[in-house]
């Protein structure tokens, strides 16, 4: 039986119903006993009211009313009440009711388009079967205003409403109907307060925020904060390169105007503090016994005077990926534990004053040097290709060779390689840890097939390559899962034929470390034939070769020497200028390159050289020739994406002996290796934008024929930037330059009369299919004796393989 009550409802009014409660007087909670609750739990219910047995509390007092403050405002609850069923000198019972928000059934999206009712339902978070409160709605309204924000789009307007479900009278259907705003573009920034640096270069510094010019109709400019956000940093990051270090943007402000008398757009409002330009005063170093001062300053790059370059600054000093920083020499020559505090002090209005406190300690010596995630290639490989070893004195550089050389592999994933350094400052040791992760597959099957013009037809080839190939695994129990790998080998085999009778069968395999030297042996079989049904040609060649290679030390070790030894069987009969019958070339070539390339697919920095000489010796029952090729390539990044890449080739062929001497392996330009009707008694030089084979190549004519050049020269310039870079795909577009010429002897050449073409194109790699090349290029100069190929047309050519 109730005594006496009490109810405190969710607007807070608090009613006595019996006035012997009158005056206030402490009592002692005896029970407190749950009503209503559907799924809240009990437990969370007493705990969030605060009311617990033996607590004394007042009545009328503060604890009741504020304990249905505390339970309303967690959203759980529509309504909250408390009554008091038992009161006596021991103290009172207590009743909590509540009454539970409706359960959510389920909720619906209207007045957009479906894309972005499936894009808002990825970011709604209302699950069925929960509470349906303000809070959830609001976090959902939020979501909704942000993803249209997002957009671009102002004004966007939410109107929410309730039903009950028709076959669940206990839950709700939430419906939100959205009015979508509207699109508008930036048409000003203005900036407020700037002296030094105009508007206009704080306007392409602002980017990505950009306004909407009448030549951008490819894509509207529109507004979104988060473009705003970085572009005040990029503003802040370039005020203190140039010298700005108290640079900073005070505010801004965005909104809508009427650009024109009908027109609305958006306008930014930047308001920015400059400063003073800060000059470098003196340079002053203290603990440094190992550079000089004038080494280190040096190093630094700063000069009294110079305006302060923060950016440079930082760089110079810790990481500026030349290994010419005040760190890297350091650390490059083992001191692991060097550190340098720096000071930066004001002199006067605009003058700083910068000292260093250098920390030498000792050389660092490496203890251990272990790797891991290495679960198809053996240990033996990743162990070789290390430039960090036990007992070897510390080195930054290594550690970041050591990187690109197992990057190079293919065996790893590059963005995954990651060294780890356990340093002891006891004894001066560092461990050396690399964590691996394999690719999903070093092994590739490439697939191709195209039209070659009339006079070829259909072409069709296949290679598979096995990168990682072990061919001592190939004779062990268990080995060939499902292809024995994991030595570093390579092979590959390949076939090629076109509809016209071209047909081509090549083998071969590479050992990089034989008899566990860093000496590369390659071993090469090939076998070719034209067999043309309209023509009386026909044209045979088998070729073998055997290369030896070696790492070399001096000048540095990213050059390396080859030695190859091939023999050439030629059988030819009906071809326009080369004699009919069978012949024999057995030639020795040397091979001086320098790659420093950080990736062959798509090289983000580093250069490649390559010098090479062949000799075919006037033995007798041979042909004879002698030839030399030179090739250069460097790239380097505009951006941290965009690269530029230049090249330069250049070859001659010459001979020993005039009666001896082969007009085999002349200089055609022009197309691909696929294009160019695989005339294999050529050499042939790509070159996009031309077509290549009898359907049109760059090489002199006598009497009417078109024969191979003695000399030739080429030049690449490309822009690129790789779209897609994951395991699973690689998508790299480009733009490029192309420009080559092939010449009948020194009379002739000259190495600025050349054939140009520009356009663009693409690579795709796939880790099953390899590395696709496809280009359009546009010509600018047309090939004399081939009314087809005009100057003003367009070329597609697609190719198999790495250009680098």
């Amino acid at each position: 039986m109730i005594a006496a009550t009490a109810s405190v409802h969710a607007q807070n009014d608090f009613k006595l119903t019996d006035p012997t409660l009158n005056p206030p007087q402490e009592y002692e909670i005896l029970e407190v006993l749950i009503e209503g609750n559907e799924t809240a739990r009990e437990s969370y219910i007493r705990s969030a009211s605060s009311l617990r047995v033996s607590d004394k509390i007042t009545i009328p007092g503060d604890e009741i009313p504020r304990a249905i403050r505390t339970l309303f405002r967690s959203g759980l609850f529509s309504d909250v009440q408390i009554l008091i069923i038992e009161k006596s000198d021991r103290g009172v019972r207590l009743l909590i009711k509540v009454t539970e928000q409706p359960r959510l059934f389920k909720y619906e999206i209207k007045g957009v388009k479906r894309s972005q009712r499936r894009d808002l339902e990825d970011l709604i978070n209302l699950v069925p079967g929960t509470a349906l409160t303000e809070s959830n709605i609001n976090r959902a309204l939020r979501t909704i205003d942000r993803f249209y924000r997002e957009k671009g789009l102002w004004g966007t307007e939410v109107e929410t409403s309730k039903r009950p479900a028709p076959d669940a009278p206990d839950r709700v259907i939430l419906r939100f109907d959205i009015f979508a705003g509207h699109k508008y573009e930036v048409k000003d920034i203005d900036f407020n307060g700037n002296e030094f640096i105009s508007d206009r270069k704080l306007r392409k510094k602002i980017k990505p925020l950009k306004l909407d010019k009448r030549w951008r109709f490819l894509s509207k400019k529109l507004f979104k904060q988060e473009d705003l956000d970085e572009g005040k940093e990029k503003i802040i990051s370039f005020y203190r390169k140039n010298g700005f270090r108290d640079a900073r943007v005070v505010s801004d402000s965005v909104y809508l105007y009427n650009y024109t008398k009908d027109l609305t757009g958006v306008k930014v409002d930047v308001n920015i503090y400059e400063g003073p330009q800060y000059k470098v005063r003196n340079i002053e170093w203290d603990g440094n016994t190992v550079y000089t001062d004038e080494q280190l300053t040096q190093a630094l790059d700063f000069e009294r005077g110079d305006v302060f370059d923060e950016e440079k600054f930082e760089t110079n000093l810790n990481f500026n990926g030349k290994d010419s920083d005040i760190n890297s020499l350091y650390q490059n020559i083992g001191y692991l534990f060097f550190q340098v505090r720096e000071t930066i002090q004001v002199v006067g209005e605009d003058s700083l004053d910068l000292s260093f406190e250098i920390f030498e300690d000792e050389k660092a010596t490496i203890r251990q040097v272990n790797f891991s995630g290495n679960t198809k290639t053996h240990d033996e490989v990743v162990r070789r290709t290390l430039r960090t070893v036990p007992g070897n004195t510390y080195s930054r550089s290594a550690i970041v060779r050591t990187i690109r050389e197992l990057s190079t592999l293919g065996y790893f994933n590059p963005e995954a390689i990651t060294p780890d350094l356990v340093p002891n400052a006891n004894d001066r040791t560092v461990d050396v840890e690399y964590r691996l992760e394999e690719s999903q597959s070093t092994d590739n099957f490439e697939f191709s097939g195209g039209f070659g013009g009339r006079s070829i037809g259909i072409i069709l080839s296949a290679r598979v390559n096995f990168n990682n190939f072990s061919l001592q695994r190939m004779f062990e129990k268990g080995g060939w899962k499902p292809i024995p790998s994991g030595d570093g080998q390579r092979m590959s085999v390949g076939v090629q034929v076109t509809g016209t009778g071209f047909q081509s069968y090549t083998l071969g395999f590479t050992e990089p470390w034989f008899r566990g030297k860093p000496t590369s042996l390659g071993i090469n079989l090939s076998y070719n034939l034209i067999n043309l049904r309209n023509s009386n040609e026909r044209n045979e060649l088998f070729n073998s070769s055997l290369s030896i290679g070696k790492r070399l030390k001096w000048p540095d070790d990213f050059f390396s020497t080859q030695s190859v030894i091939s023999y050439q069987l030629y059988d030819v009969f009906g071809a326009t200028f080369l004699a009919e019958g069978t012949t024999s070339i057995i030639s020795f070539m040397q091979v001086l390159e320098r790659n420093s390339l950080d990736n062959f697919i798509s090289p983000n920095t580093g250069s490649k050289f390559t010098l090479s000489g062949e000799l075919a010796p006037p033995i007798p029952g041979f042909s004879e020739f002698y030839k030399f090729k030179t090739k250069y390539q460097y790239h380097v990044p505009l951006t941290r994406k965009l690269i530029l890449s230049t090249g330069a080739e250049y070859g001659y062929i010459g001979y020993l002996t005039e009666n001896k001497r082969s007009d085999f392996q002349r200089f055609f330009v022009g197309g691909t290796q696929l294009q160019q009707r695989q005339n294999f008694v050529n050499d042939n030089v790509d070159l996009r934008g031309f077509p290549g084979g009898v359907n049109g190549t760059i090489a002199p004519f006598i009497n009417g024929e078109q024969v191979g050049g003695r000399l030739y020269t080429k030049y690449t310039f490309e822009l690129r930037y790789p779209a897609i870079a994951n395991e699973q795909l690689q998508l790299i577009p480009y733009a490029f330059f192309d420009a080559g010429n092939a010449y009948l002897d020194f009379d002739s050449f000259d190495p600025f009369d050349v054939r140009r073409a520009t356009g663009f194109g693409t690579r795709i790699f796939l880790p099953i299919l390899g590395l696709v090349d496809l280009s359009y290029g546009y010509r600018l100069d047309g090939i004399s004796g081939f009314s087809g190929v005009a100057p003003g047309q367009w070329e597609f050519l697609f190719n198999i393989g790495a250009p680098f």
